[in-house]
């Protein structure tokens, strides 16, 4: 037998220990009744099932991690811009308090917008900085700015540039970790429907049996209000 099960990639109606204590009590009477049950389930749908639920004890902490990742990742970059925005920023102020010409002022970019939580504006900001105190060292001495302050600008925009490259990094890798934890646990409930329907026609006359199935099918279900996300079509066959 070839059955299709219709598993999306939005979180599961009921909760992750909820879904992984339904798909053992779904595997354990599947197991129980292998013989009853077997000509009316998919050939591979308890192996499938007893797979996932091993995978779920796995993927549900890593896309707790890969959250904490993006956040931890978003908070670096954002000491680093911070930094980055400030020293920048005092450059520009030191330059204006000497009362530089107007082309040298315009050269270092004051009176340039540079939003403090932009991180084109600060790197550009420090870019030009540096590019003319490189070009015009004794300029720059004779503002004021000496090798600490460019050394300093230097790194701290080294520390935005990782910081950024390293949080496009995470965030696009968590919302997969996320996709894949809620695929398997829809994966879980679908071969759970798949078993509890199969035991309730089983033994639809005998309702000592049936029961236990029909639990299967019990409890409130989560309400979460998710983004709309792509749904993905897993076919187990024989």
């Amino acid at each position: 037998m070839t059955a299709t099960l219709n598993v999306k990639s939005s979180y599961p109606r009921k909760g992750f220990t909820a879904i992984t204590q339904l798909g053992l009590k779904a595997l354990n009477l599947a197991n129980t009744h292998a013989a009853e049950l077997g000509p009316r389930l998919p050939q591979g749908l308890v192996e499938a099932l007893t797979s996932d639920i091993e995978s779920l004890g796995e993927v549900v902490p890593g896309a707790k991690q890969a959250r904490s990742e993006a956040v931890a990742a978003t908070s670096g970059q954002n000491a680093a811009l911070t930094d980055g925005y400030t020293r920048a920023r005092e450059v520009r102020a030191a330059i204006r308090r000497v009362k530089a010409p107007a082309d040298v002022k315009r050269a270092y970019g004051v009176g340039r917008k540079m939003r403090k939580d932009s991180v084109s504006d600060v790197k550009a900001a420090m870019g030009q900085i540096l590019d003319r105190a490189k070009g015009n060292p004794a300029e720059a001495e004779s503002l004021g700015i000496v090798t600490k302050d460019l050394e300093g600008l230097k790194l701290s925009l080294e520390a935005i540039t990782d910081a950024d490259t390293k949080q496009e990094q995470v965030r696009a890798s968590a919302p997969l970790t996320t996709q894949a934890r809620n695929r398997i646990g829809n994966r879980i409930l679908a071969a759970v429907a798949r078993i509890e329907g199969a035991g309730r026609l089983e033994f639809a006359n005998d309702s000592a049996k049936r029961v236990s199935f029909e639990a299967l099918g019990a409890g409130p279900r989560v309400r979460r209000s998710v983004g709309a996300e792509s749904g993905e079509e897993v076919v187990v066959t024989g």
